[in-house]
């Protein structure tokens, strides 16, 4: 859990070496738990279980949103720094965000046309590498895990195929 936790602290770090050092830290916990699932005793087996979920949770959020929390605290830092194009990329995604824009998946597609103000402004930004620009892209209208209602919040509220991302549509 540390090691994870260095993944999502620092925006500068080199993510790959990082990246690195958190499977190097998983790979003996893998390990230790197949040989406790051999030797447990029965009355023990839920209580490991639960300890392999909490984890392996751990583990998958780490490589999951630990990159994107990195390229945020990379824009908001910048922002910090008094950077006028990090300041206008961050308007672009909130405007973005609050305007409904459907889920878009880079790779599956071409954006939506709600999607080029905030392309425009998040390469506009010099810090930034392409990188963390995709990264805040395919994450631009993904609602942070406090929000309520999350289908509403990704992917627009009305229309046909509200629940099915930009590129994932037949003919989009």
């Amino acid at each position: 859990m540390e090691a994870t936790e260095h993944l999502f602290i620092s925006s500068q770090a080199r993510a790959d070496a990082e990246r690195a050092e958190f499977e190097r830290a998983h790979h003996p916990f893998r390990l230790v738990y197949a040989e406790a699932e051999l030797a447990t005793p029965p009355n023990l087996e839920d209580a490991l279980k639960r300890m392999n979920r909490a984890v392996t949770g751990v583990y998958q959020a780490g490589k999951s949103r630990a990159p994107t929390e990195r390229a945020l605290r990379a824009l908001e830092e910048l922002i910090q720094e008094g950077d006028p194009a990090a300041v206008r990329a961050k308007e672009c995604l909130i405007q973005l965000r609050t305007a409904g824009a459907p889920l878009w998946i880079p790779r599956l597609g071409s954006p939506p046309p709600k999607y080029a103000e905030v392309i425009e402004a998040l390469y506009a930004v010099p810090r930034l590498d392409r990188s963390q620009v995709r990264l805040l892209l395919e994450n631009a209208v993904v609602p942070h895990e406090f929000e309520r209602n999350v289908r509403d919040k990704v992917r627009g509220k009305n229309g046909p195929s509200a629940g099915t991302p930009i590129g994932m549509r037949g003919g989009s």
